[in-house]
């Protein structure tokens, strides 16, 4: 793999506000979702990632400075691959829902040409997935922000900014809508790279046709995923929490043999 992306999390659960106003949507749990949904999808085009905030569950913010030296600390023991530092947030204006909305793509002063590149890159694609969803998507562009992650990070770097939470429509999709957020992020990172991008398949294909063809029998059917039974309760909430920090949406159901 000679392509590397470091995905920087932002935020951590014990950090105060950075909800939605009807606390659907936590801002750290969002960001760690993205960053291994991201992870795994990038692993798919043979690149490697590295992630400066891989458990921000039960944990307290980390600071930006020592995110930024973990990156380039981890870049330059690896005789500085072609690489992309990619910070993930979402975006918020107040502390209760309003009308500001959209997708900002921030590039600090001291911006290479290659962080310029990817952050239009990124922006013009996650804005074109989301303008998908909702024609009513609000493009804001790429922006210069001194941000100390970017700023402080000797790769090209960028902060994305996916939506805001405190726009109900923008919140909608940051909810239901994080694969094509990922997919958008994963073909701008692929023309950076210059790399082809390859669409997600399924690992699977006669469960594929077999959900395919049920579903228009019966739209109410549903195909369950167990991940393990376990005796011990304490046990069954480590693997619940541990899919959860993942992205997974999981849930512990009792049952007798």
């Amino acid at each position: 793999m000679s392509n590397l992306v470091i995905l920087d999390s932002g935020h951590a659960e014990y950090v105060e506000g950075k909800q939605a106003p009807d606390k659907s949507l936590k801002e750290w749990d969002f960001n760690n979702q993205m960053q291994y949904k991201l992870k795994k999808r990038l692993e798919d085009h043979n690149i490697s990632v590295y992630l400066t905030n891989p458990s921000p569950a039960k944990s307290n913010e980390m600071g930006l400075t020592k995110r930024a030296t973990l990156a380039n600390s981890y870049w330059s023991n690896r005789s500085k691959p072609n690489s992309l530092f990619i910070s993930i947030h979402a975006n918020a204006y107040g502390s209760t829902f309003n009308t500001a909305r959209g997708t900002e793509t921030y590039v600090a002063k001291n911006a290479s040409s290659n962080s310029k590149k990817a952050a239009k890159y990124v922006n013009d694609e996650i804005v074109k997935a989301i303008k998908k969803i909702d024609s009513n998507g609000k493009d804001r562009g790429v922006k210069t922000e001194n941000f100390t992650v970017i700023y402080k990070a000797n790769m090209p770097s960028i902060l994305i900014e996916y939506a805001f939470y405190t726009n109900k429509d923008d919140l909608n999709i940051l909810k239901n809508n994080k694969d094509n957020l990922v997919e958008a992020t994963v073909i701008a990172i692929c023309k950076y790279f210059n790399i082809t991008y390859k669409s997600p398949t399924s690992n699977n294909d006669t469960n594929k046709n077999e959900s395919n063809n049920n579903t228009s029998e019966d739209s109410n059917l549903y195909y369950r995923v167990i991940a393990g039974s376990y005796k011990n309760k304490d046990n069954a909430n480590k693997m619940v929490k541990e899919l959860k920090s993942k992205g997974y949406s999981a849930f512990i159901v009792n049952y007798k043999e």
